[in-house]
């Protein structure tokens, strides 16, 4: 099962405050799950969360997955799987 989280300023969010980022926040989320949609098995069977990091270096964190589905995660994301 996936979890997807935000951080800002070092704090987690599942949903966050502001009207506007969190329209923003569920449209990442939508557009998150879309693009996994192929995975869904393998992320079924896993437990794991990707984080959002929205500090002034945004970056997608993904932690709990095994090291194959990571990478598969990855690799979709690239469009090379």
């Amino acid at each position: 099962m996936i979890q997807i989280s935000y951080l800002y300023k070092n704090r987690e969010f599942i949903y966050l405050e502001d009207t506007f980022l969190n329209q923003l926040a569920e449209k990442a989320r939508k557009m998150l799950y879309a693009l996994l949609e192929p995975l869904h098995e393998a992320l079924m069977r896993e437990t794991g969360r990707i984080m959002i990091n929205l500090d002034t270096h945004p970056r997608i964190e993904i932690v709990g997955f095994s090291v194959d589905l990571r990478n598969r995660i990855e690799r979709t994301w690239r469009g090379e799987e």
